[in-house]
């Protein structure tokens, strides 16, 4: 079967710059393909298979992937049964004005250099986010092309930055739950609840994150996770007049001693003087 090339101006209100296009797979007919724009598909239900550039790739509820203008891709269901997803659909020109917005803290040469595109997956809590926000976004009046463009462009950000903006850091041969979890653990300040919540987001046994986390990171949950704690006090000793011991304890720590000589272990300098020093 031929490639088909699709193009911007006739899948992108060009006005916005970014469309967006709720897909059911019973009423689509799917061939390989690639754009001459970006987009980024969220799976919303059932399960299917997206084969890209060669290889073929298990989607469920809740994945995300980046499409780049050179990926050839096409999708089949799984045991023939339906499957919906949401295309977010973007031009180079807005994509290279996101790309610089974000600067080089992220990696785009990493995302758009990749054999695969990027994929991830989404927690219970992004969904439910994600579908929120297409929802607002629908009620936007069709004629309102500035307000329904801001809107796309602070949804993209989002998708971006929470999904991809580690990713020239992953492992490949890390299993993608625990890349995820990883990633999660980072976020609104999962880090502070420790162990407790790497069992809560994963729905894994203790042992059995323990063992992955040492396996394909090299070191323990707990030295993990005190080290996105070492990071917040670091930021927090430099980016407000909070106490000291206040920030300590904001950060999960409940030793204020064991905290203070992490601290220094990995910083070479007290909390006090790290302070001085960055204000």
């Amino acid at each position: 079967m031929d490639t088909k090339l699709l193009t911007a101006e006739r899948f992108i209100d060009m006005r916005c710059g970014c469309s967006y296009r709720y897909v059911v797979s019973t009423t689509e007919y799917f061939r390989p393909h690639y754009h001459n724009y970006y987009e980024l598909f969220v799976m919303l239900n059932g399960n299917a298979y997206h084969k890209v550039n060669d290889e073929q790739f298990k989607l469920k509820k809740g994945d995300i992937v980046f499409i780049r203008p050179s990926d050839i891709h096409d999708y089949t269901c799984e045991k023939g049964k339906p499957f919906s997803m949401m295309n977010i659909t973007f031009t180079m020109e807005t994509a290279k004005e996101l790309f610089s917005f974000l600067g080089q803290g992220f990696p785009t040469d990493n995302i758009l250099s990749l054999r695969f595109p990027p994929q991830a997956s989404m927690t219970s809590a992004e969904f439910e986010w994600f579908n929120s926000r297409m929802d607002s976004i629908c009620a936007i009046p069709e004629t309102d092309y500035e307000k329904i463009k801001t809107s796309l462009r602070i949804l993209l950000f989002r998708l971006l930055t929470r999904h991809f903006s580690d990713f020239s850091q992953r492992n490949t041969e890390m299993p993608l739950w625990l890349d995820n979890l990883l990633e999660e653990m980072k976020l609104d300040g999962n880090y502070v609840f420790g162990l407790s919540r790497m069992c809560e987001l994963s729905g894994k046994s203790r042992e059995h994150i323990a063992r992955c986390v040492k396996k394909y990171t090299g070191t323990t949950c707990t030295e993990y996770i005190n080290g996105l704690r070492l990071n917040y006090i670091a930021s927090m000793l430099k980016n407000s007049n909070h106490k000291i011991t206040d920030i300590i304890f904001e950060s999960g720590f409940n030793n204020i001693s064991w905290a203070s000589e992490l601290f220094k272990k990995k910083f070479g300098v007290t909390m006090l003087n790290y302070r001085n020093k960055t204000n």
